[in-house]
């Protein structure tokens, strides 16, 4: 009973601070108004559809990381497994809290056969792997305000991170305690660290594309924005949008993050790009997983069809 009720505060606590925050970008979008309604939107279509391209590239490098993420703790997992564990897996980010993704992606990756322990560690590695190259992709924004030495010594100690979190003396003995203090049994990983390098190009790579795919956008509806900015600063308010844990997909605050690190009094175009942003990202996310379905709905068509015809057959003979 006091379970249940302490489940149902921390969910009504978690409601009552996404509403406030989203009140208050609200409050900040109305105020912006009128500077939203003076840009003269157009659509350039090359540039618009080109922006569609990347985001749906942006998601299959997601898919491409999830695999090499197993991989390098010994799992390996059929591309089908891997398009629908991460693509249909990943949208249970939108649920208050972070738990969801990880039992969904966890679950989803043991229909495809990947042993509970190792897809956990390869979420919690995929992770961690994101937000450190997020960050060092993020120092780019602070060109203006570091000096280049240090700009690099910030790189190289959060390259060094991604390696010591890939290493397989940091998570894998941390997810063996956590288990022995649960009185769980503990579990053998066998590292690949052939998989270490790609998976972190892999990421490098989508940060790139994720950038250049929001530089289209923009200037596809008509919005002006730096390409470095968009990279650095969509890198940036990523990472703030995943460590706010209590909001559903970084909802929010991602939104907000972007805007203030592409305009600094969050202007009407930064402001515009922020939410036309989340969209794109949106529409993207949501595309995957319905080309799942097609393909599932598709494949149990023509199964019932052989099946139809096979029985059809067997009653000529009789």
């Amino acid at each position: 009973m006091k379970l249940t009720r302490l489940k149902w505060a921390t969910l009504a606590l978690q409601v009552a601070v996404v509403a406030i925050v989203l009140f208050f970008i609200g409050r900040t979008v109305v105020d912006l108004w009128p500077k939203i309604a003076a840009i003269r939107w157009h659509l350039d279509a090359p540039l618009f559809v080109a922006s569609v391209i990347a985001g749906l590239a942006c998601q299959g490098l997601l898919i491409v990381g999830w695999k090499l993420a197993l991989r390098l703790v010994g799992a390996e997992i059929n591309w089908g497994g891997a398009i629908e564990s991460q693509a249909v897996g990943q949208l249970a980010k939108y649920v208050p809290g972070k738990v969801m993704t990880l039992l969904g992606k966890v679950y989803l990756a043991g229909k495809a056969g990947v042993p509970e322990s190792q897809a956990t560690l390869a979420m919690f590695i995929e992770v961690s792997t994101l937000t450190i190259t997020g960050l060092i992709v993020g120092l780019g924004y602070a060109l203006q305000i570091l000096s280049p030495g240090r700009l690099l010594l910030a790189a190289g100690v959060l390259l060094a991170g991604a390696f010591g979190v890939l290493h397989p003396a940091v998570l894998p003995r941390a997810i063996n305690a956590a288990l022995r203090l649960l009185r769980r049994p503990t579990a053998e990983f066998r590292y690949q660290w052939s998989a270490a390098v790609p998976l972190l190009t892999c990421y490098f790579c989508l940060w790139a594309l994720w950038g250049a795919g929001l530089w289209l956008l923009a200037a596809g509806l008509g919005l002006q924005a730096p390409a470095l900015l968009l990279v650095t600063g969509n890198a940036l308010a990523w990472v703030a949008g995943f460590l706010s844990f209590i909001f559903p997909g970084g909802l929010g605050v991602r939104e907000y993050v972007l805007a203030r690190l592409l305009g600094p009094s969050a202007s009407g175009v930064a402001m515009s790009i922020a939410l036309v942003s989340r969209a794109w990202l949106l529409g993207a996310e949501l595309a995957w997983p319905l080309g799942v379905w097609v393909y599932k709905a598709i494949a149990r068509s023509g199964r019932s069809a052989d099946g139809g015809a096979v029985a059809a057959e067997a009653d000529r003979a009789d």
